[in-house]
């Protein structure tokens, strides 16, 4: 039997619906046998990117809504118990040429983030939520980079944990060039005698 520390694993986050043109990727399962013996899987599905005109009406932000679901599995008989596990889910954003000192992303929902990135030459980031949003995050980010933007993180409290989000608004300013995301998730799990972690990453889109 499996025994894993935690909160729940599940979380919702919602906003209304958007006219747009739309990105569907396919779905992504990867799944791994750690060395003491505990099957670990990793799943994407239903991964759909809106893209819809920004309200500020200006060449140098995009704007769209995300929808994704991610879930982790843990299975089999491992010769150790499982003493803690999370599920992460988060996108990597890649801006080619920044035109001012901004990149912001973010979740319009009352338990999401609010964060806000500094370009270079004054690298850091800013995060605002309420008491349920994500940690402080703490990345630097720099024209022709890519950075890695964390939507959740949820403990796992036993064998299985998901996460979705629907119609999530992500709105990146102040970028002239192309601006690309790509989902990933991890799930991670400890034991006494080693720790291991899987990934599945999207496929790239353009915003």
């Amino acid at each position: 039997m499996i025994t894993i520390l935690g909160l729940a694993a599940t979380a919702v986050v919602g906003i209304a619906s958007a006219t747009a043109s739309a990105d569907k990727t396919e779905d992504k399962s990867r799944v791994v046998t750690t060395e003491d013996g505990w099957e670990l899987r990793i799943s994407k599905t239903a991964e759909d990117l809106q893209r819809v005109p920004n309200l500020a009406a200006t060449p140098f932000t995009r704007e769209g809504f995300a929808t994704l679901s991610v879930a982790a599995d843990v299975s089999g008989e491992g010769r150790e118990a499982v003493n803690s596990g999370a599920l992460q889910l988060g996108y990597q954003i890649g801006c080619q040429v920044d035109v001012s000192n901004g990149l912001t992303l973010g979740m319009s929902a009352a338990i999401g983030p609010s964060v806000a990135v500094t370009v270079a030459p004054s690298p850091g980031l800013a995060v605002g939520g309420s008491a349920l949003a994500l940690p402080n995050i703490s990345t630097t980010i720099k024209p022709g980079t890519i950075s890695d933007i964390v939507f959740e993180t949820k403990s796992l409290a036993g064998p299985h944990g998901s996460i979705s989000v629907d119609q999530v608004q992500v709105k990146i300013d102040a970028c002239a060039g192309a601006v690309s995301l790509r989902s990933f998730a991890i799930v991670s799990i400890s034991t006494a005698t080693a720790d291991n972690s899987v990934a599945v990453y999207g496929d790239p889109i353009w915003l």
